[in-house]
């Protein structure tokens, strides 16, 4: 079991060197799939993608469980700390797949932070987006839209009288603080279901 941890330690070394040089531009899946689809896609409102899921397909998750899976068995094993292969074992699994979680948790967190500190309140302005959650008059529903390469889920109440109903396209019109102001994109179509005739 040493030369897996030996082997673990070198090649995720190796690849985490290579990703660095490279400019961390690794192209993987993981970063894709963020549990989040566009807001043109009628299904992705319903959240069907599992980021866990996805997060074992990820290049980055896969690097840092090497890394830190070879070196706690060669850490465990070589100061003779354990001499249990099997506890051995089981603690560098764990400890390389939280090293592979965390890892990607963090990247995302900090994207996330850097994509919504480039946004400006104007950039709202105009958008289009599908409601997650539907609202009455007086009441505050949610709005998700694309903005700069971003997914972006915001708090919004309407300008339009009656209710506004979940998958409804919307424009932002006006934002308040984090709050969007939204209007229907066809405003005709809810007069009609009022009236009956649609």
């Amino acid at each position: 079991m040493i030369y897996a941890y030996v082997f673990s330690l070198i090649l995720g070394g190796l690849l985490l060197g290579g990703n660095l040089l490279l400019g961390g531009k690794e192209g993987e899946v993981g970063d894709h799939h963020d549990g989040e689809t566009s807001a043109s896609q009628d299904d992705g409102l319903k959240g069907t993608s599992n980021p866990l899921v996805f997060r074992f397909f990820s290049f980055r998750f896969w690097v840092f469980f090497l890394c830190f899976f070879g070196l706690t068995g060669l850490s465990l094993r070589g100061i003779g700390v354990s001499e249990s292969e099997v506890v051995s074992a089981i603690a560098s699994f764990g400890v390389g797949g939280f090293a592979g979680f965390f890892a990607n948790w963090l990247y995302r967190v900090l994207n996330s932070s850097s994509a919504n500190s480039a946004i400006e309140a104007s950039d709202y302005i105009g958008k289009t987006g599908r409601l997650l959650v539907g609202f009455g008059a007086g009441e505050v529903g949610k709005v998700r839209v694309e903005i700069k390469g971003a997914t972006i889920d915001l708090l919004c109440t309407g300008l339009d009288e009656g209710a506004y109903q979940a998958k409804e396209e919307v424009m932002i019109v006006e934002m308040e603080g984090l709050r969007a102001k939204v209007a229907r994109v066809n405003p005709g179509e809810e007069k009609r279901k009022t009236s009956g005739l649609a």
